[in-house]
């Protein structure tokens, strides 16, 4: 058995953020209505966009293979959430557009969603939230630099 007290904090973290990626998902799945979490995610990174995004693109943004999101994009078709467009400009492209009912969405789960990330985030003071997304970043910079490297 692991001795959790005497364990080298990084291995601890290492796993958290595993325990942590596995929780939030499950809990958003049990209580989000109409959307899995990472159907949402998905949603929310196209939000990040001016014009639709192509696959590639929001696959980059999403930090996940194309395959990945056009699967997830293929499920938010079928449930009305996105448009999947030709590119004008590039046959073999495709875009990413959002529909009416997605802005009904976050329009109607605003609040339970303020109120998801009130609650995950209320124990922790801003200091602590600092510091934790700080942390991310870094990690998430190594990983990448990790990833290019091929390490």
């Amino acid at each position: 058995m692991y001795d959790l007290e005497n364990m080298d904090p990084r291995y601890l973290v290492f796993g958290n953020i595993f325990l942590l990626s596995n929780r939030l998902q499950n809990v958003m799945d049990q209580n989000a209505t109409d959307l899995t979490a990472k159907q949402w995610f998905v949603l929310m990174m196209l939000g990040m966009f001016d014009d639709p995004p192509t696959l590639k693109e929001l696959a980059a943004m999403c930090d996940s293979s194309h395959q990945n999101i056009k699967q997830l994009v293929l499920k938010l078709e079928k449930k009305g959430f996105v448009r999947i467009e030709k590119d004008l400009k590039d046959r073999r492209a495709l875009r990413i557009a959002a529909t009416p009912k997605c802005q009904e969405w976050e329009e109607e789960n605003r609040s339970y969603t303020q109120n998801f990330v009130n609650t995950m985030f209320g124990t922790l003071t801003k200091e602590e939230i600092a510091t934790l997304n700080l942390a991310q970043q870094k990690i998430y910079t190594t990983l990448s630099t990790m990833k290019e490297e091929e390490l």
